[in-house]
C-alpha cells in the first residue's frame, strides 16, 4: 500500500499542469468515542496536519493526527476529580491517506473567458481511505487499521483556504486485552497553506 500511494504521488507531482495545487493543511475539533472504544472515555480535542497534492477537482492527502483527550487539562479540584485527572486517558494517534473529489460551488469567472474560472472560489467535497491507529496512555499497546471518510465544505484563496469536516474513522484494534471495535465521529475545522 505505500508503494501505491508514492506511485501515485508522482504520478500527480510529475503531471502538474495549471490546474494543480500542493499545500499543507492542519486541523482541530473534536471526536466522540463509539462502539468498544466508549468503555475507555467519552471523546477527545482532535488535532490533524497533512500535506496534499491537487490536480483538478482530486486531491491526494497524506496526513497524521491524535485524539489528545488531556489536552485542556489544567488542574484539578477535589479528591474525587483529582483521582480522574491522574487516571490515563484514552490517547489515539492516526496516520492515513484520503482521497478527495470536490465540486465548485462558488466562483468568480475569469475575465472575458467564459467557463474559466479563477481559483478562489467554496467547494464541498468527499473524502476518504485508509488509516492506520496507534493507541497510548490507557489504550497503551493498541494498534490496528481503519478506514474513514468525510464531508467538506471549503474556500480556497491563491495561497490560503479554509476548510470543515464532518466525518467518521471506524476502526479495529488489537491489543493485550484483546480486539476493540469502535467509531470516532468528528467535526473539525481547518485552514490550508500553499498554491490552492
Amino acid at each position: 500500500m505505500r508503494w501505491a500511494a508514492a506511485v501515485l504521488l508522482l504520478l500527480l507531482v510529475g503531471t502538474a499542469s495549471a490546474d494543480d495545487g500542493y499545500f499543507f493543511e492542519e486541523s482541530i475539533g473534536g471526536a466522540a468515542y463509539r462502539g468498544e472504544l466508549a468503555r475507555y472515555g467519552g471523546g477527545a480535542p482532535k488535532f490533524q496536519f497533512g500535506v496534499g497534492v491537487r490536480r483538478g477537482a482530486w486531491t491526494v492527502t497524506g496526513f497524521g493526527g491524535a485524539l489528545v483527550p488531556d489536552f485542556y487539562a489544567i488542574d484539578c479540584y477535589g479528591p474525587a476529580e483529582c483521582a480522574a485527572f491522574e487516571a490515563p486517558s484514552p490517547g489515539l494517534a492516526t496516520g492515513g491517506i484520503d482521497v478527495r473529489k470536490r465540486w465548485r460551488l462558488l466562483s468568480l469567472q475569469r475575465w472575458g473567458r467564459p467557463g474559466v474560472y479563477e481559483r478562489p472560489g467554496v467547494f464541498v467535497g468527499l473524502r476518504g481511505g485508509p488509516r492506520w491507529f496507534f493507541g497510548y496512555d490507557a489504550l497503551d499497546g493498541f494498534s490496528g487499521p481503519g478506514i474513514g471518510g468525510a464531508a467538506s465544505v471549503e474556500g480556497d484563496l491563491w495561497v490560503m483556504g479554509y476548510f470543515v469536516d464532518l466525518g467518521i474513522d471506524v476502526m479495529r484494534l488489537q491489543g493485550p486485552e484483546g480486539t476493540l471495535r469502535g467509531s470516532t465521529p468528528y467535526l473539525i475545522f481547518g485552514a490550508k497553506v500553499g498554491w490552492l
